[in-house]
């Protein structure tokens, strides 16, 4: 009697023993039983870990990205590159370029400053440009790249390339206004007359020329070019309704120095279609500035009127002449216009900080 007493005691401890193993399994194998919050129970394997840090990580990567693209495109002002640029802003290679310069900024010096990059593009609207003058790469010593391909800031010495092209000026018997050696290197008043002086590529590191090449800054500024070159070919655009009415012309003088630059723009000249105004772009080009080779080749710099003869140009596209002196005002309605520009650029930076013509093209050698 006693054994069969403990009998079922013994049973019903196995059983509980075997409902607790159940559970357990059961816990180590989920079932799938259309609750949504059944996925709550998944184990957490070594593998599906290493994929959920890893999308962590791209997700945060993608954001620091959005994150370097907003702060370098936020110092492009004019609303008329913005506009002509939106693709190329928005591009994987605009993206990635952005990111390499603000990694290349937190460990090593970089130039110009950020407020500086864009400088050749804020101080000349894409409704202004007149004259495009192509450089490669900022100057990459202390305090000499501003954004503007072969200008200095005041009181920074005058580059070798800068005094050839000073030089230049003084013995062109057509640019009368230009009698004197200069005493500084800023080309501002040019940029503010319409003469775009883009480098090839805006940014570089200190001491090391061409660092940032084959970064991304090739394709953007193909864009910049590409931009130029389209700006007239719809008429009627919001371009037209703008200032770029008084003294409207029509094309623009390429002056290209040095084979680079020249295959730089006639490589976006000869991408765009035939256009019916024949001779809509001019192309002047010489041998580079530089000492090294503004007297050769078979059209070298010097001796190559090419300032005169980029006004002539101008005139025949309806398009005021250049005044390339580097000092003093400009004439009353070019300097209404620059202080208007340099009113909006000034509301803006404040809006900023508080929240091809293929054969249509004339290409004239020096």
């Amino acid at each position: 009697m006693i054994t069969s007493f403990f009998a079922p005691k013994k049973n019903s401890e196995s059983r509980k023993r075997s409902r607790e193993s159940s559970s357990a399994a059961d816990a180590a194998e989920p079932k799938n039983d259309g609750n949504k919050k059944s996925a709550s129970t998944a184990v957490i394997t070594p593998s599906s870990s290493s994929i959920a840090s890893s999308s962590s990580k791209n997700f945060k990567s993608a954001a620091n990205d959005d994150s370097s693209t907003a702060q370098l495109a936020a110092h492009l002002h004019p609303s008329d590159w913005n506009a002509h640029l939106s693709r190329a802003l928005a591009s994987p290679k605009f993206r990635s370029l952005s990111k390499f310069i603000a990694s290349e900024r937190i460990s090593k010096t970089i130039y110009p400053p950020p407020a500086l990059v864009f400088s050749a593009l804020n101080l000349t609207p894409l409704s202004t440009v007149k004259v495009v003058i192509v450089g490669q790469d900022p100057y990459h010593q202390p305090n000499q790249g501003h954004g503007l391909s072969f200008s200095v800031p005041p009181g920074i010495k005058i580059p070798p390339s800068l005094r050839n092209i000073y030089k230049e000026l003084l013995n062109d018997a057509n640019v009368a206004e230009f009698d004197s050696m200069p005493q500084h290197g800023n080309l501002i008043r040019w940029t503010k007359q319409g003469v775009l002086l883009l480098n090839n590529v805006l940014t570089v590191r200190r001491g090391e020329a061409a660092s940032h090449k084959k970064r991304g800054w090739e394709e953007f500024t193909d864009a910049v070019i590409e931009a130029v070159v389209k700006r007239d070919d719809s008429d009627g655009s919001e371009d037209d309704t703008s200032n770029n009415k008084k003294n409207k012309g029509s094309g623009v003088v390429f002056l290209l120095w040095g084979k680079p630059a020249s295959l730089k723009a006639q490589t976006v000249l000869s991408k765009q279609p035939r256009n019916n105004k024949k001779g809509k772009h001019a192309v002047i080009m010489c041998s580079h500035p530089s000492p090294l080779g503004a007297t050769k080749t078979n059209a070298p710099f010097m001796g190559s009127r090419c300032f005169s003869r980029a006004n002539e140009e101008l005139r025949k596209r309806g398009w005021s002449e250049i005044d390339w002196r580097v000092d003093g005002p400009l004439n009353e309605e070019e300097d209404e216009d620059v202080q208007k520009k340099e009113r909006t650029e000034e509301k803006t930076e404040k809006e900023v900080d508080d929240t091809e013509g293929g054969d249509d093209d004339e290409v004239v050698d020096c």
